[in-house]
């Protein structure tokens, strides 16, 4: 009985190194996986604009859900990062999701 309990905890203790191997090492499951390959597919010759001018594509100092949906993250939160609800956002919206590290300036 006592030998069962020693092999079962030199399985769990096994177990446990080798679940705390990547922490140790400081890699995370994010970093293992390049960014690229968890982001939708679209055409690599031309990258989603960041800027809110180039977002802004009809030039009317807002960018719209049909504007947005270039950027695949942006078209995500649009619903949340809108805060006076009106289906488009606005610069400060915009600039509220640059801060947070959603897009580029």
């Amino acid at each position: 009985m006592r030998r069962q309990i020693e092999h079962r905890l030199l399985i769990l203790i096994i177990l446990c190194a080798v679940l705390a191997a990547p922490m140790a090492s400081g890699q995370t499951m994010t970093e293992a996986v390049p960014p690229e390959s968890m982001s939708p597919a679209r055409d690599s010759t031309a990258p989603a604009p960041t800027r809110f001018e180039e977002l802004d594509a009809n030039g009317d100092n807002a960018i719209s859900k049909d504007e947005a949906a270039v950027d695949p993250a942006l078209a995500q939160a649009f619903d949340t990062l809108d805060k006076d609800a009106d289906g488009k956002l606005s610069p400060a919206e915009y600039a509220a999701y640059n801060v947070a590290g959603g897009g580029k300036t």
